[in-house]
């Protein structure tokens, strides 16, 4: 979507929100970590958790039809580096009749950090996290600038560590060689296809009866859910495109959904 264009959308929507706010942009972000040393030159573990006003959500980084995706601007000492800000699997919802993805309640972004190999003594890292939150009344910017104190030295595990572990297995993984996406046109839709490589049962996950979410901005219509039905060993979808697609789809990147069994897929195609 052009970006005039989504911030005439938010601003509309901004237009009738009440004056009556809880706090400034009904969230709000802390930045935790899985230890409070860190061994020079290893990652680590963190994560800024949001904690969302009951009734408003954030966004994901393909947020939809409205709205904006949660960035981060980074401060870090020199020589420190990050992996970025880790997006879990959405979910889907509708906000004054616009179709959007993101996140309601807690969540918790995933950040890894990796110090240079001669750290030592102790070292303050800043984020500021921006985001726009939205209710059926309106959506409000957001934004908090958080630190992280750490010190060089053997891990030494916080009280965070479990629920940062379990942030990380909500990311997407890369589904590699066990599912393949295509992508074809049929005038204004999209043809989907997944096909598994032969491998033992149960090895790769069934793409039947998940979601998958449009990583890809303006590729896919954010309205129509995606979900495939199966063939053999192709699993296919035909979905709307998007109404902002700027001519034929050169890119689609696919989130399947976990289940029981699996975690959340990344699969991802480009056009030749």
């Amino acid at each position: 979507m052009p970006m005039i264009t989504r911030i005439l959308m938010i601003s509309a929507m901004a237009g009738c929100l009440s004056t009556a706010a809880a706090r400034p942009g009904k969230a709000t972000v802390e930045w935790l970590a899985s230890s409070a040393t860190v061994e020079p030159g290893k990652p680590m573990q963190t994560a800024i958790r949001m904690v969302i006003d009951d009734g408003w959500h954030t966004y994901w980084i393909n947020p939809g039809e409205a709205g904006m995706p949660t960035t981060v601007e980074w401060k870090l000492p020199p020589g420190w580096q990050t992996g970025g800000l880790g997006f879990p699997e959405p979910a889907r919802f509708l906000t004054s009749g616009l179709a959007g993805f993101g996140y309601e309640g807690t969540v918790l972004f995933p950040v890894t950090l990796t110090p240079p190999a001669d750290f030592t003594g102790k070292a303050r890292l800043t984020a500021v996290v921006s985001w726009l939150a939205c209710g059926e009344s309106g959506c409000v910017p957001g934004e908090a600038e958080i630190h992280l104190d750490l010190a060089a030295g053997a891990a030494s595990p916080t009280a965070e560590v479990a629920a940062i572990s379990a942030a990380y297995q909500k990311l997407p993984r890369p589904a590699g060689n066990a599912l393949r996406l295509t992508v074809a046109e049929s005038g204004k839709n999209l043809l989907l296809s997944i096909t598994m490589e032969p491998m033992e049962p149960g090895a790769a996950p069934d793409p039947g009866g998940r979601e998958a979410f449009p990583a890809t901005p303006e590729v896919a219509d954010p309205r129509t859910a995606i979900r495939f039905s199966k063939t053999g060993n192709t699993w296919t979808s035909e979905v709307p495109k998007s109404g902002y697609a700027a001519g034929p789809a050169r890119r689609l990147t696919l989130v399947l959904a976990g289940g029981e069994a699996h975690g959340p897929l990344e699969l991802t195609w480009s056009a030749p």
